[in-house]
């Protein structure tokens, strides 16, 4: 059977680009498509198809069109072709305008990811993320590019109330990114036992994002942790505390509605009924009005969380 060739509408669906792309870069830097029909209407075989993806995730990382198109035609990487590298962006703030993200001075990997996001690239969005975690770590990678893009699409849809999929796609892709980051650590007979950290939400909150980022960070610090997730019950809580008598408790609260001071009495509880002393400590900008009224510690950033849980400052406030 012959091959199926594409119109240039259906390509650039498949691409999340805009049709006027694709005919520039066909006509500035010759990546284009391999047929035409008899009536000279552009068609677009699957290696054609290849070519345009490279080209697209080479754009989104930083690199210079004309740089991305002349690696995209010479082959893949496999062909042994050597794969440009990003140029410093004279454009280093993005006020958010069109269909771009509010990220104020950004580098060419930000501006790459937001442009993938945009483009619903899920590939290109969670290979750059992956990369960046692997190479510059949690904490940097979580505050540098993650925040940035969430803040960024959330802003967005706050003065557009558009891209409501760009903003799920992303929330997905660095969910996802950050749990394939959380790698098992092997215990040795010789190391002593180590209690956990335990991470839940307020029983109301729905929002994971920052815990899984700080399990990220705990585990590069070789800190155990254990994670309820999303819209944890009080008594799933207490139960944890008290089969497990965790080192620290950390509750997070993305919004005042759903700081439950409820959740942290019962959990304190809980806490004093076990034999071994933990910390109850807050987390997430919806504590911020009932600060004061927690008489708990809170958690104002994800390195201030990670000095503070790890074994060597836990055991300090342990022996008070």
């Amino acid at each position: 059977m012959d091959e199926p060739l594409l119109p240039p509408s259906a390509v650039a669906h498949l691409l999340g680009v805009a049709p006027t792309t694709l005919r520039s870069w066909d006509r500035r830097y010759g990546i284009g498509p391999d047929e035409r029909t008899r009536g000279g209407h552009r068609r677009y075989s699957a290696a054609s198809l290849d070519r345009l993806r490279v080209m697209c995730r080479l754009v989104a990382e930083g690199v210079a069109p004309a740089d991305a198109a002349e690696h995209a035609l010479a082959g893949s990487r496999s062909a042994g072709s050597r794969v440009p590298q990003a140029r410093p962006s004279s454009r280093a703030t993005n006020p958010g305008g069109g269909n771009t993200l509010p990220l104020g001075r950004s580098g060419p990997t930000l501006q790459g990811i937001a442009r993938a996001a945009v483009r619903m690239d899920v590939d290109t969005v969670e290979v750059l993320l992956e990369e960046a975690f692997r190479t510059r770590g949690a904490i940097a990678a979580w505050q540098d590019l993650a925040m940035p893009l969430l803040v960024g699409m959330g802003l967005k849809w706050e003065a557009t109330r558009r891209n409501v999929e760009v903003e799920h796609l992303l929330t997905w892709s660095v969910s996802s990114v950050l749990r394939r980051s959380l790698r098992p650590r092997a215990s040795h007979d010789h190391e002593p036992m180590q209690r956990s950290v335990l991470l839940v939400c307020a029983p109301d909150e729905l929002h994971t994002l920052a815990l899984e980022a700080l399990a990220a960070a705990l585990g590069e610090k070789a800190v155990h942790w254990r994670m309820l997730g999303a819209a944890t019950p009080v008594a799933a809580t207490v139960a944890t505390i008290e089969r497990t008598a965790p080192s620290a408790v950390v509750v997070w609260s993305q919004t005042a509605e759903t700081a439950d001071l409820s959740c942290l009495a019962a959990a304190h509880r809980a806490q004093t009924a076990a034999r071994q002393r933990s910390r109850l400590l807050t987390a997430g900008p919806g504590w911020g009005s009932v600060r004061a009224r927690t008489g708990v510690g809170h958690l104002a950033s994800l390195p201030q969380a990670i000095s503070l849980l790890t074994p060597h400052s836990a055991a300090s406030w342990q022996r008070r």
